[in-house]
Formats: structure tokens, C-alpha cells, sequence
């Protein structure tokens, strides 16, 4: 919404232009949870899970849901918890997302961050297929309805992703 008011007098607020509605209910949210999961090397990686929320759309008993598995771009940027109408999309019709902090992402020290250098295409590879394949270990997700998705370098990672490994059923890279 577009709202006026007086820095002296908030309570008095006016709404000039009115917010939309969500289409969603409050069931048909879902929340991040945070995970961390093993990848190649002994090493650890981290991630955001989100899981199916709706109200209205169940699966069908004793199966587990899809997964879109998202790649952040940068190539060094984050996945951050945040709400989003993208991610809230997929959950809210029986799809579990995952957001993934591959080694390389800013946000868990220097270390963690130079674990990219002259690796691009490689641990970040690793990485969005171990989160994948622990999600549907772990009985999240179905491990034979698995895509991938990204932007920038975040498509590059979708991109190899696709021609050296067999864990995603298809994949949308935009401008890799």
C-alpha cells in the first residue's frame, strides 16, 4: 500500500493506494527451514528448505512431492529466507524448493567462500545435487521428480548441472 501520514501523528495514517490481496491463505504459506547437508569431499553445505504448503492440494498418500531445487546467482552471492511469490508458487501446489548455499556463497566466512575459487562449476555442481539427493535420502522429496532452476551464474550452475550429472529430471537456466 501507499499510505500518507504525519511524522507527528501516525496513527492518522491515509491510504492513497490500496495493497493487493495475496492469493494466498495463511496454510498455503510455507516457511524456510534452515538445512545443512554432506557433499563431496567431507565437506558441508547449506541450504533453504521449503516445504508443500496448501490448504486445498494434498498428495496422494505415501508419496513423497517434487522438488525445484533454486541457485542463487553471483556466482559468490546467497540464498536468503525471505517471503517470496516465486518459491510460494511451487509450495503452494505440492512442491518442496530448496534454495541452496553452495561452497562459494557469501555468508559462512571467507573460507567457505574461496572454496569456489577455480572450482566454478564443480563444487557448485556437487553441491545442488547433494542437497537433492539428501532431501529425497532424507524422504522430503521424490528423488525421480527433481528439477533445477537458476539465473546468471546461478543458470551456469543449472547448465552443468544437467551435462555431468544424473539427478535432475529437466532444468531452466536463465541467461547462464
Amino acid at each position: 500500500a501507499i499510505v500518507r501520514f504525519d511524522l507527528d501523528s501516525p496513527a492518522a495514517m491515509e491510504v492513497v493506494v490500496p495493497g493487493r490481496t495475496l492469493p494466498l491463505e495463511p496454510g498455503d504459506v510455507s516457511l524456510p527451514q534452515a538445512i545443512e547437508f554432506p557433499t563431496a569431499g567431507d565437506a558441508t553445505a547449506y541450504g533453504w528448505y521449503y516445504p508443500p504448503a496448501s490448504a486445498t492440494v494434498h498428495a496422494p498418500a505415501g508419496t513423497a512431492p517434487p522438488l525445484v531445487v533454486m541457485i542463487h546467482g553471483g556466482p559468490t552471492s546467497d540464498a536468503v529466507p525471505f517471503f517470496s511469490l516465486a518459491k510460494q508458487f511451487w509450495t503452494s501446489r505440492g512442491f518442496g524448493v530448496v534454495d541452496v548455499n553452495h561452497r562459494g556463497s557469501t555468508g559462512f566466512g571467507t573460507a567457505f567462500r574461496n572454496l569456489l575459487d577455480g572450482q566454478w562449476g564443480v563444487v557448485d555442481v556437487e553441491d545442488v545435487c547433494a542437497a537433492a539427493q539428501w532431501l529425497a535420502a532424507s524422504g522430503l522429496v521424490d528423488e525421480q521428480r527433481m528439477v533445477i532452476r537458476g539465473g546468471s551464474a546461478g543458470g551456469f550452475t543449472v547448465l552443468a548441472a544437467l551435462a555431468t550429472a544424473d539427478v535432475f529430471a529437466a532444468g531452466a537456466s536463465s541467461y547462464g
